[in-house]
């Protein structure tokens, strides 16, 4: 089959300039990922009576020009303040909020979280092992 000439160099300079936009594009999103969070302050403990638990914690990265966020992450039990914050920097939050006071209640077989505030970020699936759960958010 004959060779075609004159269309190497084009393809060459189009996939050459895919690679410069794929990398810029991942350079971009690992300058802008938050990184870890700073907690350092436990604001929630619940038992959940399975072996796991609720806990709250208050982020403190953003610095002095921005409040700070507390994030919610269901874990199997821990034990003082320090290692519930040691253990959950690499976990990942259920929810995100600028608010510290989210109630817990147990009632009737079923989890109601009660948040009141600005909700930055909800993800289900932590809870769904967890039976019922309803989440009552009111601004």
């Amino acid at each position: 089959m004959p060779e075609l000439k004159g269309i190497k160099w084009p393809v060459q300079v189009l996939l050459n300039g895919l690679l410069v936009v794929c990398l810029g594009y991942l350079g971009v999103g690992w300058l802008m990922s938050p990184g870890t969070p700073e907690l350092d302050e436990v604001v929630l403990k619940h038992s959940l009576g399975n072996g796991s638990s609720i806990y709250g914690a208050r982020d403190g990265q953003g610095g002095t020009t921005v409040g700070f966020s507390y994030r919610y992450y269901v874990h199997k039990d821990l034990g003082n303040d320090q290692e519930i914050l040691t253990t959950l920097v690499s976990a990942h939050p259920f929810l995100k909020t600028k608010e510290p006071d989210v109630q817990v209640i147990q009632k009737d077989g079923a989890l109601h979280l009660i948040v009141r505030g600005e909700v930055y970020e909800y993800r289900s699936y932590p809870l769904e092992g967890l039976g019922a759960v309803s989440i009552d958010m009111t601004l």
